[in-house]
């Protein structure tokens, strides 16, 4: 593996990690709060999950395609949320941010195309200029 390589694989594993351990959070937070609730059940098997697919990932690396989707989804939402915040505000600081964010999305989307995850195909803004 080149040096390259490896900073790719390193900077998509600690995004994946990340992203995981947020989701492992905020679903243990949701369990609590919906203590004696209707969902409550459904909010700690959500729990449950979060925290299989980190202890999964952490352990072998891998991910299920449910998880390939979510991390891909997010990774693209956040993308999305940084470019609306540049054109809102126009601050220079915040380009920064969105680049950075959108590298981070498309690295890790072909990272875990290159690791064989199917990565759900989004179109293109050209694509959707050029629709009937």
């Amino acid at each position: 593996m080149t040096p390259d390589e490896q900073r790719r694989a390193d900077l998509v594993q600690f995004a994946i990690t990340s992203h995981l351990g947020d989701r492992l959070t905020a679903s243990k937070r949701n369990a609590e709060l919906a203590a004696g609730a209707p969902d409550a059940d459904q909010r700690k098997t959500e729990w449950r999950q979060a925290s299989d697919r980190l202890h999964r990932w952490l352990a072998e690396r891998q991910l299920d395609q449910d998880t390939v989707v979510e991390v891909s989804n997010a990774f693209l939402q956040a993308m999305e949320d940084g470019f609306k915040l540049v054109m809102h505000t126009g601050e220079g600081g915040e380009a920064d941010t969105y680049i950075t964010l959108r590298q981070r999305a498309a690295v890790t989307r072909d990272w875990m195309r290159d690791q064989g995850y199917s990565v759900p195909v989004y179109p293109s803004s050209r694509d959707c200029e050029q629709a009937p």
